[in-house]
């Protein structure tokens, strides 16, 4: 814990004036020169780490357990009541930091946070506050209709993620019934989820007019502060992914229905073992999956291990599916403690190896960065974010002998490579919906359904989806970024290409490829993406001079495992 200089000790945020007193003492105070002014751009930056914080451990406590409704309260009152004053008083702060006088003298030490700055001034509009607020209570709205989604399979009640390893079982009709009793769930609140999308929809539309945008396109990337890369960029990678991607794809899912001696696949034979074995097992339990990824982590790299081993004395995981628990994985940060929480649903399938290591990447960037003073430089860009975390899941991966032998081990690792080229075209088809939905402002549900089977069908890679058109149509809805983050999607495609990088890398020095991608974490976000990348040892770049060489690398590996 940083001890605290601005803040007083017993400050805990738990009403609104408390919050507003703060900030309004940082607006009054006087600033004399460039030591005043950094000085109090710190202060500045422990209330809004202290503040980030308190956000985060709610954010926790409710998704760990969406039943809990004092949780979810107290989740509900910071939302509504302490950050339309964060919003508010931010702005005022704003202001004040670009009038001064001396903000020149900090510019080589601050400016992209600068630049950041007077993007979000630009942005800002008082009347959008209660729509933020609206917006992240109407996400909470959300969360709760999908953590309570269950099944009742073998004459047990199991969260959509437990009915994971009957996805996998070699028995074709045991995977069909799992995957038709989960489709029917999720159906069950196609009506309620295309509710909760166009209320979230409708309030995004709204705050990007009243900031005098047409749409919510170029709105977003001005928000999102994507200053070295356009939607056109974008469309670029989605043709890029259809022409080089999309045919390796395509030659998998060729050769899974050849040894499966199918003449066409079925959705629910996409996850089982093409050979008929049965599925990966791990693992028994959270707990042991967390032990044998220490292992893990003890031989591949000192540094990385000394950061797991504070997660597990901390309790900073929590890996077990549970009814009520929110679904999917994410990493955040309590950021005055500088420590980061990992939040998973492990279900024992392969998969959920690759999740630990993946959200371990996001973990170890926190670390790796938390002597950055300003908190703003440790709010990474998900480009480069979600780069560390990638590189993590192909680095950690190479070893897997605590969770498999020889053979099984190589099944993963095939699994696994087949998955990131899976990827590529599920990242074209997510961006490639949004920039759809995002530039029709008055799209119904219906319009909504035939864009998806539009793109669908554009980066089809064979599957035989006949009789279940209504289950494809709402596939999108299996996508929590579509509700909760919208946009946030393109970055896994730009970091994979990064993460692929490093990992090419390695092939000539671990070592140092590993010792250049923490130095550039240790940076956080205070420098653009492609200094960023550079740092790494790698190129911001995703164009098909990168894309093609890196997919066929990972093709050869592919081809020298089968």
């Amino acid at each position: 814990m940083i001890r605290r200089r601005f803040v007083p000790a017993n400050f805990t945020a738990r009403n609104a004036k408390s919050v507003a007193n703060l900030f309004k003492q940082l607006e009054r105070r006087k600033i004399a020169n460039a030591w005043a002014l950094q000085k109090w751009i710190l202060d500045w930056s422990e209330l809004s780490s202290i503040l980030a914080e308190n956000s985060a451990r709610r954010y926790v406590a409710m998704t760990c357990n969406t039943k809990n409704k004092i949780a979810a309260e107290e989740y509900k009152f910071f939302v509504s009541c302490i950050d339309p004053v964060i919003s508010e008083e931010t702005e005022k702060l704003q202001k004040k930091l670009l009038a001064h006088e001396n903000l020149c003298d900090l510019e080589s030490e601050y400016g992209n946070w600068f630049k950041a700055v007077r993007t979000n001034l630009e942005l800002f509009r008082e009347k959008n506050i209660p729509l933020e607020t609206q917006i992240n209570l109407e996400i909470q709205k959300y969360q709760k209709i999908t953590g309570a989604m269950s099944v009742k399979y073998k004459g047990k009640i199991r969260t959509m993620q437990q009915m994971n390893p009957y996805l996998q079982s070699p028995n074709r009709k045991e995977r069909e019934e799992a995957w038709r009793l989960l489709t029917e769930r999720r159906l069950q609140d196609s009506d309620a989820l295309d509710t909760a999308f166009d209320k979230l929809f409708a309030l995004r539309i709204q705050a990007a007019k009243n900031t005098g945008y047409k749409n919510y396109l170029n709105y977003i990337f001005k928000a999102k502060h994507r200053f070295d890369y356009t939607p056109q960029d974008c469309k670029n990678f989605h043709e890029s992914v259809e022409k080089i991607i999309l045919p390796l794809q395509k030659e998998i899912l060729r050769q899974r229905a050849k040894k499966m001696n199918l003449t066409k696949l079925r959705p629910w034979d996409l996850g089982c073992d093409p050979l008929g074995r049965p599925a990966l097992k791990p693992f028994k339990t959270g707990a042991e999956l967390i032990s044998k990824c220490e292992n893990l982590f003890s031989r591949l790299n000192p540094q990385w291990h000394n950061w797991y081993k504070i997660l597990q004395d901390k309790n900073l995981i929590d890996a077990d599916s549970r009814l009520g628990k929110a679904p999917g994985g994410y990493q955040i940060t309590f950021d005055e403690a500088r420590v980061p929480f990992i939040f998973m649903n492990a279900a024992n399938t392969n998969q959920d190896v690759y999740t630990l290591l993946h959200e371990c990447g996001h973990a170890f960037h926190q670390f790796a960065m938390a002597e950055q003073k300003l908190f703003a430089y440790r709010e990474i860009p998900s480009e480069f974010a979600e780069v560390a975390s990638m590189s993590l899941e192909l680095l950690g991966a190479e070893d897997l002998s605590d969770f498999y032998g020889k053979e099984d081990f190589r099944r993963s690792r095939i699994e696994a490579l087949q998955d990131i080229i899976s990827l590529f075209p599920w990242v074209a088809i997510i961006d490639a919906f949004q920039h759809e939905l995002y530039t029709r402002p008055n799209h119904t549900a219906k319009d909504r359904k035939e864009i998806w089977l539009s793109l669908q069908e554009r980066f089809d890679a064979g599957v035989d989806w006949s009789d279940l058109k209504k289950a494809r149509s709402y596939l999108w809805q299996k996508q929590l970024h579509l509700f909760e983050v919208p946009f946030y999607y393109i970055e896994y495609g730009i970091a994979q290409l990064g993460a692929l990088q490093v990992y090419a890398n390695t092939k000539k020095s671990k070592d140092l490829a590993v010792f250049k991608l923490i130095k550039a974490e240790r940076l956080g976000s205070s420098k653009p993406l492609p200094e960023l990348f550079n740092a790494a040892g790698i190129k911001f770049d995703f164009s098909p001079k990168t894309i093609e060489p890196l997919a066929l690398m990972i093709w050869d590996e592919i081809e020298s495992l089968a």
